[in-house]
């Protein structure tokens, strides 16, 4: 039974920490891990990261520890009653969940209940494929990786910071279309104070 939120930018609102609180089991000790894998490195110490960490908190968990799966053991996810995935870069996530193996784990754990949540990148490759990155940001792709499925915990594909993002690049929406047009995938635009809420089969917009 999977449990997941996949936001754009963390517990933004009420309507998103109330969602993440439904989808939490914290009638007994609980502990969280924030995967913090990303460039540049001592990701745990950008002020997002240490954001998320308070929150979390203040869901009265009791723990809550970061790992990088990129030089840490993946296996000490089976440790945490909550995973976070966090944002950054797509590609270079994936590619680090893949080569620890973090991301079998991941699809192990979550089919238990545990509940996974992302924020970003970390929302992005909980969906079946990054590869529409690939078309949109190709030379982000530092590793050259060619499989981009993604953990495939749920078969959406999102784009977070979508109106954000159209203040920077005006023809965004042109192009995520021009890529549904051309390979029949769905893209969820989520803004920063959206999220999607996965629980079982049900899925919920939370906006």
């Amino acid at each position: 039974m999977k449990k997941l939120l996949l936001t754009a930018y963390g517990f933004s609102t009420d309507k998103i920490k109330r969602a993440a609180l439904g989808l939490l089991n914290i009638e007994h000790s609980s502990k969280a891990c924030i995967i913090s894998t990303s460039r540049p490195k001592e990701k745990e110490k950008h002020p997002q990261m240490q954001q998320i960490r308070n929150d979390l908190l203040e869901f009265r968990l009791d723990q809550v520890d970061f790992l990088d799966v990129e030089f840490e053991n993946a296996n000490k996810l089976y440790d945490y009653d909550l995973i976070f995935l966090n944002g950054g870069y797509p590609f270079y996530l994936l590619h680090f969940l893949k080569k620890s193996g973090a991301d079998y784990i991941l699809k192990d754990i979550s089919r238990t209940g545990v509940p996974v949540f992302g924020l970003s990148a970390g929302s992005i490759v909980m969906g079946p494929s990054i590869e529409y990155l690939q078309y949109l940001y190709p030379e982000e792709n530092q590793f050259n990786d060619t499989d981009l499925t993604g953990l495939y915990l749920t078969s959406t594909t999102i784009f977070p910071h979508f109106k954000e993002m159209l203040t920077r690049d005006a023809d965004i929406d042109k192009k995520l279309t021009s890529y549904e047009n051309t390979t029949g995938i769905k893209i969820t635009r989520l803004n920063n104070d959206q999220a999607l809420s996965c629980h079982c089969k049900n899925k919920v917009l939370i906006s």
